[in-house]
Parts: structure tokens; C-alpha cells; sequence
């Protein structure tokens, strides 16, 4: 939980690249080791099949809900101890206990199945961040280079066109100055 909370909530800048580092290397290890990768679907699919399973029990035992309870050979057996009241409620009791516990590992399985599914979604959309970060860094990385080589050219031409217009106003002067000069 802590984990999860520390992924998500925004940090200063100067301790963003150790919560990048950290996801890097989980990412590292989860996605580059082959045993890692086999471990966590194999996990992953016996939570799914125990998710399966306890769906199946909890079918039938809702099913078998009452043959289960009006049991006679389990009444039988019995009689002697329990009146046929008394019976009747431990047949109510052991449907009851058993059903609690099928829908109670159904939960169990499902929640953890859920947190499975959100462990993946989150890495996979903190390595989509990360990478889109990257690609902005890089992208205004030469956006920037092209800026100052475009006001290196800029001031260059600048540079130029002043040598030009200068060199004009020059040539117009010295034009003036043999007109002045013939007239």
C-alpha cells in the first residue's frame, strides 16, 4: 500500500529520479528475467484457477443446498443423540459453515486476482509515463538545439545584412559626394 501511494504521488524534482531508478529496476527485474516472468504467471494462474474452483463449490453447494439438509442418512445416524429439531439445526449449521467458507474464499481469490490485475496496470502505465517523459525530454532536448542553431543563424544573417547595408549606405554616400563634387 505504501508502495502504491509512494508511485502516485507527486514528488519534487530532485527525488523523482530515485522513484524513476526504483521503477526502472522493478521493471528491470519483472520483465527481464525469464524466471521472474514464468514465477508470476504461474502465480498468476493458480490464483485464477482457485478463483475457478471456489466459483464451482459455491455452485454446488447452493445445488445440493436441500438434499444436504434433509439428509437422511446424516438424520439416521443421529437420532439417537439429537431430537429431530436438534438435527435439523446442525444440518443448517454445516450448510451454513460450508457456504461461509465458499463464498468467503471466493472473495479472497477474486480481491486477490483484482490486485493482480492493478499491480500489471500499474507498472504498465508508469513505464508508458516514463517513457513519454523521455520522449518529451528528448524532443525539447533538440527543439532547443535547433532554437540556438536558429538564432545563431539568425543573428549570422542579421550580421550580414547589417555588413550589406552598410556597405550600401556607403556606396550611396560615396555616389552623393561625386555628384556634390560634378555639379
Amino acid at each position: 500500500m505504501i508502495m502504491f501511494l509512494a508511485l502516485i504521488i507527486p514528488l519534487p524534482s530532485k527525488v523523482t529520479p530515485l522513484k524513476k531508478h526504483f521503477v526502472r529496476s522493478l521493471n528491470y527485474v519483472a520483465y527481464t528475467n525469464e524466471t521472474t516472468k514464468i514465477v508470476s504467471r504461474s502465480v498468476f494462474v493458480f490464483i485464477f484457477l482457485m478463483f475457478v474452483d471456489s466459483i464451482k463449490k459455491l455452485q454446488n453447494i447452493s445445488l445440493t443446498s436441500n438434499t444436504y439438509r434433509n439428509n437422511e442418512l446424516f438424520a439416521n445416524s443421529l437420532k439417537n443423540e439429537y431430537t429431530g429439531s436438534q438435527i435439523e439445526a446442525l444440518n443448517k449449521n454445516e450448510y451454513y459453515r460450508e457456504k461461509f467458507f465458499a463464498q468467503r474464499n471466493m472473495y479472497l481469490t477474486g480481491f486477490t486476482l483484482f490486485l493482480c490485475f492493478l499491480i500489471l496496470r500499474t507498472i504498465h502505465i508508469t513505464n508508458e509515463l516514463l517513457d513519454s517523459l523521455s520522449i518529451k525530454r528528448q524532443h525539447d532536448a533538440t527543439k532547443d538545439d535547433i532554437n540556438t542553431d536558429i538564432a545563431y543563424l539568425n543573428e549570422h544573417e542579421i550580421k550580414n545584412k547589417i555588413s550589406e547595408y552598410e556597405e550600401k549606405i556607403d556606396n550611396l554616400s560615396k555616389k552623393i559626394l561625386l555628384e556634390d563634387e560634378n555639379i
